[in-house]
């Protein structure tokens, strides 16, 4: 990518077009242009800040205040710094000079970095200054995810004084690319034996999918936890029973989880001493169980019966 050049020239200040002077200081143009006033060949020190234009003209980009003191002084000539374009797509010139923006991608800003924008934006703009700061800190500075955002829409989802409205000028700030050149395809795995680790990791992994929407807020790690420490999780064989081992997950989660898991249930223990697996046969094939393996269900209710047989 070729770099803009610059270069110290002398111009004639009716060659400088000037198309912005609602900020200028009038009070500090006096007082230069007196300075300019005192000797016939005094110009500026610092040098005015301009780019070419067709036609031989100049466009000011900086320094207008010296400009203006230059005329008003009768000064024909001035002092610029010349900026032409090297050929590239990006004219660096105008972030130097604090023209122009860079947006810092979300996805690749470190904790720190995280961090410290968000408490300039809090402080320095004042449509941001609600910004809850720790919270998104908390939840987002160190998530390894984040690389892997599509938008910054997901920071409307934590509730922490972004909202939709606030976007568009967040947008001037932050934008989010990711990269997913080392993203493996979502692979399935089985829910009854993965480890703490696999299922956790499976969670996060599933969270980067489109439109993962309400499962980010789950905590990938206390989830999993809950699922490996149930001892009923081997014989498991639709997402009803984990949405009953409260682990979480809910019914209306399961569709965003259902591509990462698989059910493999283990096979009934012989005889079957499992209160899970006995709580969901009806009461007639308890009792006839019960009979086959020699105890009397006579009288017993569906609580009774199993509590019986789990113990035998």
């Amino acid at each position: 990518m070729k770099q803009s050049k610059s270069e110290l020239l002398r111009i004639p200040t009716k060659y400088i077009v000037a198309e912005d002077d609602s900020s200028v200081d009038v009070i500090n143009v006096l007082g230069l242009s007196q300075f300019y006033s005192t000797e016939k060949d005094n110009l500026n020190s610092i040098p005015i800040t301009v780019v070419p234009e067709a036609g031989g003209t100049y466009r000011l980009i900086k320094g207008q205040e010296i400009y203006h003191a230059l005329l008003n002084a009768g000064k024909e000539w001035v002092l610029a710094l010349n900026i032409t374009d090297g050929g590239g797509s990006t004219e660096n010139w105008k972030y130097e000079l604090g023209l122009d923006r860079k947006p810092l991608n979300i996805c690749t800003l470190d904790a720190t970095d995280f961090q410290t924008i968000f408490e300039y934006l809090q402080e320095n703009i004042k449509k941001l200054s609600t910004l809850n700061v720790d919270k998104l800190v908390t939840q987002y500075a160190n998530d390894t995810v984040r690389r892997y955002w599509p938008s910054l829409d997901i920071l409307v989802e934590a509730k922490c004084g972004i909202t939709k409205a606030k976007l568009p000028l967040l947008n001037s700030y932050l934008f989010a690319s990711p990269d997913l050149s080392d993203l493996e395809p979502v692979s399935s795995i089985d829910i009854n034996r993965s480890s703490e680790e696999d299922i956790a990791n499976q969670i996060q992994r599933l969270k980067i999918e489109p439109e993962a929407g309400k499962l980010r807020k789950i905590d990938s790690i206390s989830t999993a936890r809950k699922i490996v420490s149930d001892e009923d999780r081997i014989y498991w064989s639709s997402s009803k029973h984990l949405v009953k081992a409260k682990a979480g997950i809910t019914t209306a989660l399961w569709p965003l989880l259902e591509v990462g898991f698989f059910f493999e249930p283990a096979s009934t223990p012989v005889p079957n001493t499992s209160k899970f697996l006995l709580n969901q046969l009806a009461i007639t094939k308890l009792r006839n169980e019960a009979k086959a393996r020699n105890l009397d269900p006579t009288g017993l209710s569906k609580s009774e019966l199993v509590k019986l047989m789990s113990s035998r």
